[in-house]
């Protein structure tokens, strides 16, 4: 016999009970969709032939209730990060005034639900096109040399040449630059003024190469009475070093001190690379960040904020009613925007590449033991048994990782060598590669590849036998003591296919990153690595470590080497490049 306990009867005997109810057609009606609301806008009209330039500008949307019962409203965005949210009406269907800054260009869907005190409900939708304004202010600084001034974008707003602005000079990439001496007469003076609010979004961008490390300068300022509005530029933390800076003073007048954000790495050996430098205002939150090459390194909150209602000023800033910080260095394609700009523009901003390819090496022969280059630079040097593993009988012969041919090493002694260094390694540069392990020698630590130093490798590629790891092995100094530090990826060593290896060093932002299959280790390595410039080519299939140690088994394959540090989109397109590809 089976027990039913008392709450259990009694729940089935209110079911039962609720289904002759029903059955009956007594059941409680559902209660009735209100109407749906009215929702109107004129700064996002709801019209596919007209599209608001309102990206990164705050505008209003008004829901206005049909019914006099609506309780409450449920509103989201389709392009926001917020989610939904409630908006509870009292008095009941009181007008509702709706602020919203879209931060992507495009067609966004505002999606409403009109709940009533009753409980009904009805979603109404709103469509909209947005688009991003221009810079209000744009100056390449690519006017012919002994030019007078210089134009912005639209040929308008002159900026008045100091004698200490030479133009002319080479730029990022294939542009052209200004480059400024560091004398009071280092400056470019433009005209227009009123062009943005410093009390409401904006932002500021440059790019940016520095000469002297030991002061402080100004690539762009917006000038007041006596202070600037905001400063972007250099920040020194010595003599030969430093980091990149933008402030906003506290006050108008007197101020106690500046609202700051900084970050980068600034040091003899990236002192000559372009830099991408971005402030940026957020009046939704308060917030000013600061971007180096399109990453954020510093968020802070500004909590006073005034107008400066003056010129824009390039390679000068005014501080207590006195000019100063002129630049010395170069600086091209300055822009202001009167409008926030966010993340996603300013990665769009970084429009020039920050590294190039110094070499690329297929593997695919090794006439007299030397394996060639793909536009006849140095040629890799073979040692050992080290070999060309080629394409054979496709049914019983193992494949090359690319191409025709792959490095081979057995792990007893093989290895090939760069013999010169290709970069700088106190600047920025990045090394790839496509590897296989040889399965029979997983006991063993390995390395793919290392950067010698006259003492030590500053930088070496490892499996890690112990803990089955990829690994990439930092020097803190060219020194046989000196401490190192490890990153670790994240990806399991595998026999059973290639994987694409990658070493990048951001100068600009001071950081070390080890990469597997295209993915990121945890965490890259900022702290306790001075930068040091590494003596020798580079060593592939060993350390140098005791004369010759760790030697790699398996295949090696597409490795390039660039000074600068690779975007995601080619740390990625090396991992995958199971088929040559020189245009990586």
């Amino acid at each position: 016999m089976s027990i039913i306990p008392k709450r259990a009867l009694r729940g089935l005997l209110l079911a039962a009970l609720a289904g002759v109810v029903a059955a009956a057609g007594l059941a409680t009606p559902a209660a009735a969709a209100p109407s749906a609301p009215v929702i109107t806008s004129d700064d996002f009209p709801s019209d596919d032939f007209i599209t608001s330039p309102m990206v990164g500008e705050i505008g209003t949307i008004t829901i206005t209730a049909a019914d006099p019962d609506i309780a409450y409203y449920i509103v989201d965005f389709s392009r926001d990060d917020k989610g939904p949210e409630k908006i509870v009406l009292d008095p009941p269907s009181e007008p509702v005034e709706l602020a919203y800054m879209p931060t992507i260009s495009g067609r966004q869907v505002l999606n409403v639900r009109a709940v009533s005190t009753t409980g009904g409900a009805v979603d109404t939708y709103y469509t909209f096109l947005v688009s991003a304004k221009a810079p209000v202010g744009a100056w390449a600084l690519a006017e012919p040399t002994g030019s007078a001034q210089v134009l912005d974008a639209n040929g308008l707003n002159p900026g008045k040449v100091g004698n200490g602005v030479q133009l002319g000079a080479e730029g990022p990439g294939d542009a052209t630059a200004a480059s400024f001496d560091g004398t009071s007469r280092a400056f470019v003076n433009t005209a227009d003024k009123d062009l943005l609010r410093t009390d409401e979004g904006f932002a500021v961008s440059a790019w940016v190469r520095v000469d002297d490390l030991a002061r402080d300068q100004a690539a762009v300022s917006l000038k007041s009475a006596e202070e600037s509005g905001f400063v972007l530029g250099y920040h020194s933390l010595s003599a030969t070093s430093g980091e990149w800076t933008f402030a906003t003073p506290d006050a108008k007048r007197d101020p106690t001190g500046s609202w700051q954000v900084s970050g980068g790495s600034v040091w003899p050996g990236t002192a000559d690379e372009w830099v991408q430098l971005t402030g940026v205002y957020n009046q939704v939150d308060q917030s000013i960040a600061l971007y180096v090459n399109g990453v954020a390194v510093d968020t802070a909150v500004r909590e006073t904020t005034w107008n400066a209602s003056g010129d824009v000023q390039i390679g000068r800033a005014l501080a207590d009613d006195e000019w100063g910080l002129n630049w010395s260095g170069d600086l091209a394609e300055i822009q202001v925007f009167d409008r926030f700009v966010a993340t996603g523009e300013v990665e769009d901003l970084v429009t020039h590449p920050l590294f190039t390819r110094e070499g690329y090496w297929q593997f695919n022969t090794a006439p007299d033991g030397l394996s060639p280059e793909y536009l006849g630079g140095e040629s890799a040097v073979l040692h050992g048994d080290a070999s060309i593993l080629v394409e054979g009988d496709p049914f019983f012969d193992p494949f090359p990782i690319a191409g025709t041919g792959n490095l081979l090493l057995d792990g007893d002694g093989d290895y090939a060598t760069l013999d010169a260094p290709l970069v700088d390694t106190s600047g920025s540069f990045s090394v790839t590669a496509v590897v296989q392990l040889e399965g029979d020698h997983l006991d063993e630590d390995m390395t793919v590849f290392s950067i010698p130093g006259e003492h030590r490798p500053l930088a070496e590629v490892r499996y890690d036998a112990t803990d089955y790891a990829w690994k990439l092995v930092l020097a803190t100094a060219d020194d046989p003591e000196a401490a190192t530090v490890e990153l670790t990826s994240r990806v399991t060593p595998v026999t059973f296919q290639p994987q694409g290896i990658a070493v990048v060093f951001d100068g600009s932002l001071g950081q070390w990153n080890l990469y597997v299959g295209g993915n990121a280790s945890a965490g890259a390595v900022s702290e306790g690595i001075e930068p040091w410039t590494a003596a020798g080519g580079l060593e592939i299939g060993r350390s140098r470590t005791g004369g010759g140690s760790s030697y790699f088994a398996g295949g090696i394959d597409e490795l390039r080497v660039y000074t600068g540090a690779i975007s995601d989109y080619v740390v990625v397109a090396a991992a995958m490049a199971y088929a040559e590809d020189p245009g990586i």
